[in-house]
């Protein structure tokens, strides 16, 4: 498998996820004795009352996924120390999520584009061909990660791989909290990664922090905002030599999930990574930007 979630124990003692709980000192509001109040006094006393901020109750979070899945990502390519982009990559996929057997997810690639650009011309990547075709993720309601490559798009001659869509969207989708959040819970998760960072593939360890930000009730619904910051020491992926040498990741992810059906509503990642890439006029120092943007359809 090509994406995974490893504990990192604490207290909780589960799979994929350290959990930590932040425990805030909630201001506390004293009740006024309602006894030998003048009628004026006691009105104005609950009037306050009333207004009081009342404290969202924790949310667990647990993946259901149903429905599709729209993934935008843009790459910016600089080479050499330029300020400016030499090369970029831009892809749109759609994902459709159905129940397969156990804890398996099965994913079909709905549709698929891709293009990349440089020296001022923009070509379309062999890509809408796969559409239609499909792929399982094993999850455990907390994470989800590839059971297969499932199928793989030609990113160009130059580039030692093939993307696959899979491993992106397994990747980018976060690992969960074993137990409930309230605002400013925190939680530590590692993932292991396959990553296109110039015309090079680029493996690691991914250490994400989370901390969950803001809970609204809408409707019924539970929306838990959380933000995430992640980082990795990467290197050339296996089975792969275009990556030379150590190079660095990190990104930054806001991400908003329904805690009453276990959907991934929102998530949007900046992400900037540097190493050195072996092309076939040498050695050449690349930095890549890329922008993720995940939604979903319901």
């Amino acid at each position: 498998m090509s994406a995974s979630d490893h504990a990192i124990v604490t207290r909780c003692h589960k799979a994929a996820v350290t959990f930590s709980d932040k425990y805030v000192k909630h201001r506390q509001h004293t009740r006024p004795n309602l006894q030998h109040m003048k009628t004026t006094t006691l009105i104005l006393n609950l009037a306050l009352l009333a207004a009081l901020p009342v404290a969202a109750s924790d949310s667990t979070l647990r993946y259901d996924l149903s429905g599709d899945m729209q993934l935008t990502m843009a790459q910016e390519i600089f080479a050499g120390g330029r300020k400016e982009a030499i090369a970029g990559r831009n892809f749109s996929m759609t994902f459709g999520f159905d129940k397969a057997d156990g804890d398996e997810l099965l994913v079909e690639l709905k549709e698929i584009r891709g293009s990349y650009t440089a020296h001022g011309m923009n070509q379309r990547l062999p890509a809408s061909h796969l559409a239609g075709s499909e792929f399982r993720l094993l999850g455990n309601g907390l994470s989800c990660e590839t059971v297969e490559p499932g199928p793989e798009v030609n990113v160009g001659q130059i580039t030692d791989g093939n993307l696959r869509p899979s491993e992106i969207l397994a990747s980018l989708l976060p690992v969960l909290p074993d137990g409930p959040v309230s605002v400013g819970t925190t939680w530590e998760t590692e993932r292991s990664i396959r990553s296109l960072e110039g015309w090079a593939f680029a493996g690691g360890k991914l250490q994400r922090h989370h901390e969950a930000s803001h809970i609204d009730r809408l409707d019924g619904r539970t929306i838990v905002s959380v933000k995430t910051r992640g980082e990795a020491i990467i290197t050339a992926a296996e089975g792969t030599e275009g990556f030379i040498g150590d190079g660095t990741l990190e990104q930054t992810i806001d991400w908003k999930f329904d805690a009453s059906n276990g959907q991934l509503l929102s998530l949007i990642v900046e992400q900037e990574a540097s190493g050195i890439n072996q092309l076939p006029q040498g050695e050449v120092a690349v930095r890549q930007v890329t922008r993720y943007e995940l939604l979903s359809g319901q």
